[in-house]
């Protein structure tokens, strides 16, 4: 029955959520990658629920087939309780119809997959009409697309291309490397590939929330892995730190949410302060090295961006 594969799925998501918490755990101790547990717990989320739907046999004692007529104890309190049932197999009075409740939710289920599939369409076809705003440039030796107010941020599965707001040239040289070497860092292990496979498992499963919960895990996981990787290489915690709250103050919303919004996608006023990087949730406070002015060429134009460096990427 339907009721008993959706029990199903939340138990297997909710015992792989805690698995994969405790991979986090123990591997974080160690300094090692976190991200693929998650990532895992997400597949097994999605995986072993449709097989069982899909395959019962498999799972003869975790999810009986839909087609399975009711047995076992329920028989037997139904002929204990009332056992002249009425000819037509029809519920006894204030009795729950089973099959009906069953039937609805297959029915939510199936319009909650339709509208998160029309919503992620809808996401990027406004992000593609976005994109043809972007203008392609170089960032500290980087291919980039340089975008009035998005990112950074990695944008594409097959193709990808790393897109830079064009105030990041505001930002000193050395902190603008390290912006640039975190997003190169994500497009070169391939993080967005991972987290679109979870927008994937959600379009699939919405109504399980423990994947929600795992897919924000992963999130989080893909963000302190690149972290990692990217100190690994022997870059300065301070420094690194400096260019991470420079950009948190700034940066703008989350690409496909910000393509979901009703705006028609022109760019935002300037900021009426000349230098607004603000750190705490309190007064504000400038960075004592953020008023510095970053190093110029001879056009004028920043020393570590360049514009019109390479073609355009076309498909992504």
């Amino acid at each position: 029955m339907v009721i008993t594969w959706i029990g199903y799925c939340l138990l297997v998501s909710a015992l792989l959520g805690l698995a994969a918490y405790a991979s986090e755990r123990a591997l974080g101790h160690y300094r090692k990658p976190v991200r693929w547990g998650w990532f895992a717990a997400i597949a097994g989320s999605v995986t072993a629920p449709i097989v069982a739907f899909l395959a019962p046999e498999l799972f003869p004692a975790a999810v009986p087939s839909p087609t399975a007529p009711l047995a076992g104890l329920g028989e037997v309190v139904v002929v204990a309780a009332a056992p002249a049932a009425p000819a037509d197999g029809a519920p006894a009075a204030g009795g729950l119809d089973v099959g009906a409740v069953s039937a609805l939710l297959g029915w939510a289920w199936a319009l909650l997959v339709l509208a998160m599939s029309f919503h992620l369409v809808r996401v990027y076809r406004r992000l593609r009409l976005e994109m043809r705003t972007w203008t392609p440039g170089e960032i500290q030796g980087s291919p980039v697309l340089l975008s009035a107010n998005r990112g950074p941020a990695v944008v594409g599965v097959g193709c990808s291309v790393v897109v830079m707001p064009r105030w990041i040239a505001e930002l000193e040289d050395r902190l603008l490397r390290l912006v640039s070497l975190h997003e190169c860092e994500h497009q070169r292990a391939g993080d967005h590939r991972l987290f679109a496979a979870g927008i994937a498992a959600l379009v699939l499963m919405p109504r399980n929330l423990f994947l929600w919960w795992q897919v924000s895990r992963l999130r989080l996981a893909i963000e302190f892995d690149c972290d990692r990787r990217v100190l690994a290489r022997g870059e300065s915690p301070r420094d690194y730190a400096d260019a991470l709250l420079a950009v948190g103050a700034r940066v703008s919303a989350p690409l496909l949410a910000a393509a979901a919004s009703p705006h028609d996608g022109a760019p935002r006023a300037p900021p009426r302060h000349p230098h607004p990087r603000r750190f705490g949730r309190g007064r504000a406070r400038h960075h004592p090295r953020a008023g510095r002015p970053p190093a110029r060429d001879g056009d004028g134009r920043p020393g570590g961006v360049r514009l019109g460096a390479y073609p355009a990427f076309r498909s992504y």
